[in-house]
């Protein structure tokens, strides 16, 4: 039985340069798995700080307690997500975990700016709020909105992520099938018809991408050149392989 394999999000952006990145954007199931992780973390830290300002009450009043334990509450949140994406190249400890990072759309790392601007209006997608009795609605929010605006996207970007020109990827470092070689050797073999830049481009990438489809999904995808290259499934693929394979290293 075959293992299954994730979903392949690879896009490629065409900078204003001309030049072209490729991205693999990351839905809205491993973000929020990436979030929880950093919620429980952001808590424990609030949660110290709350008690060195409930000891600090003892001197200065629990009024003024109270005040600090309320600033504390949204400089960790939104400091914690702000400082590590900077920081660390755009990962949180959750977004390292589940193997993410947040970068510019253009591919760039994410400076101070781009940082403040998507944590800032994290605020509009978390709503709705929890209950507003409740302290953990400083922090905490359903992200209705937050969801809405990743499934409702191309790239999966929530409200933050447009404001700021930013998007949440997987990291390459913890992608390494998209670059794994095949296991079975394959013999170069030129095109039977003329193909255009963007054709050969095509043809390489399906070739450096190979690995991570499963038999089922390399055959549906050369399925429309069956009837160029008059061969049909595993065939197909070893000669559209065998294609892009001569293209990469002539």
């Amino acid at each position: 039985m075959e293992t299954p394999l994730k979903l392949d999000t690879l896009q490629t952006i065409e900078l204003a340069e001309g030049v072209q990145v490729q991205l693999h954007p990351a839905g809205p199931l491993p973000r929020a798995v990436a979030l929880m992780v950093d919620m429980v973390l952001a808590a424990l830290i609030f949660g110290g700080l709350i008690l060195g300002l409930l000891f600090l009450g003892n001197l200065v009043g629990m009024e003024m307690s109270v005040g600090l334990i309320l600033l504390s509450a949204f400089g960790t949140y939104w400091g914690y997500f702000m400082l590590y994406e900077v920081l660390r190249r755009g990962q949180t400890p959750g977004k390292k975990y589940m193997g993410l990072r947040v970068v510019r759309t253009s591919g760039a790392p994410v400076g101070w700016g781009a940082a403040f601007l998507r944590n800032l209006v994290r605020f509009a997608d978390m709503m709705p709020l929890l209950p507003q009795w409740q302290l953990a609605w400083l922090v905490f929010g359903f992200y209705l909105f937050g969801v809405t605006s990743c499934l409702c996207t191309l790239r999966f970007q929530r409200l933050g992520d447009l404001v700021a020109d930013t998007l949440v990827i997987y990291d390459k470092t913890t992608e390494p099938h998209f670059t794994a070689k095949s296991r079975e050797p394959i013999a170069p073999a030129p095109p039977p018809f003329v193909l255009t830049r963007e054709e050969q481009v095509a043809f390489i990438q399906f070739v450096e991408r190979a690995p991570s489809w499963s038999e089922s999904r390399k055959e549906e995808l050369v399925q429309p050149l069956a009837e160029l290259l008059g061969i049909q499934g595993r065939g197909a693929v070893q000669r559209v392989l065998g294609i892009g394979v001569w293209l990469r290293d002539s």
